[in-house]
């Protein structure tokens, strides 16, 4: 952890940990032979699914919201190579991604033994893996500020606090 220091901060003490939420939720998600997941063309979860699917030698498949662009930016060049699989929604397909239809549309196409990852990456194998956080942090703390997207890793580090909230100075 790195603390932040400035003079407006008075008696505060204020600490900045790094931490890539993404190999978090993807944790306990990695059991399967097959992720398909949702994301934007710059999306960081596409880019980690790519990534953990070539090192662990699991299928994936991205599905991209919009319409395909060529050449591909970086973040989709890096999940094409890493061997991810790439197909497009149209944007109000993509917006229904969430509705039976979409998916059964999907796991027609990619098999029904295909794991659907949501946008964002956050489902309950997920909120586990961000769950373990607070209890990883060796100091006291008053307060865990997180930045929030689907909100999968602020679920995670409430519950991840409540378990360890019986430390010494430590709450959420």
């Amino acid at each position: 952890m790195e603390e932040l220091l400035g003079p407006g901060l008075g008696q505060v003490r204020v600490f900045l940990l790094h931490d890539d939420n993404k190999p978090r939720k993807l944790r306990h998600n990695l059991g399967h032979s097959r992720l398909l997941t949702f994301g934007g063309a710059y999306s960081n979860l596409i880019r980690a699914v790519a990534e953990a699917g070539a090192r662990h030698g699991i299928e994936t498949i991205g599905v991209i919201r919009g319409e395909e662009h060529l050449p591909l930016n970086p973040t989709l060049a890096r999940a094409a190579a890493c061997g991810m699989t790439l197909t497009y929604l149209d944007r109000a397909s993509y917006r229904l991604k969430h509705t039976g239809e979409v998916q059964a549309r999907l796991r027609a196409r990619w098999g029904d033994d295909v794991v659907i990852l949501p946008e964002g990456g956050s489902n309950a194998a997920a909120v586990r893996g961000c769950a373990e956080l607070p209890g990883e942090i060796e100091d006291d703390y008053d307060v865990i500020c997180c930045p929030v997207g689907t909100g999968g890793r602020w679920r995670a580090s409430r519950r991840g606090c409540r378990r360890a909230s019986g430390r010494s100075g430590s709450r959420c």
